[in-house]
């Protein structure tokens, strides 16, 4: 699976996907931020959780990034994985070879040492 076009496609369905999962506490919702144009692909969260240690009806807000994938010179960048399975895993699992795939929340000299692209 080389095509870039592709990647995109796959990368769009695998991060809509994790936007079904529910969270198990709190108000959170997944919002997805598809920039085709750019190749910057991000689920964000948003909403409010229980803080039971300071009462129990009190929330604070809750609002990040959980996954943040780039293409970057044909290769995707995993830049934020806030996943249990792990977003790499999940792309060999679809077809992307090792070598596409770069670890970029890594130090490089950490990517060195794993079994996908260093850059």
């Amino acid at each position: 699976m080389a095509n870039l076009q592709q990647y995109r496609q796959l990368i769009c369905s695998i991060l809509t996907e994790h936007t079904k999962i529910p969270y198990s506490y709190g108000n959170i919702q997944h919002e997805t931020i598809f920039d085709r144009e750019q190749d910057r692909y991000l689920v964000m969260i948003l909403g409010r959780e229980p803080v039971p240690e300071l009462s129990p009806t009190a929330t604070r807000r809750v609002h990040g990034c959980l996954i943040h994938i780039d293409i970057i010179d044909g290769k995707i960048w995993i830049q934020r994985d806030g996943t249990e399975e792990g977003l790499a895993r999940e792309l060999v699992k679809a077809g992307i070879p090792k070598d596409r795939i770069v670890l970029g929340f890594r130090s490089e000299e950490l990517r060195k040492d794993s079994e996908f692209a260093i850059a």
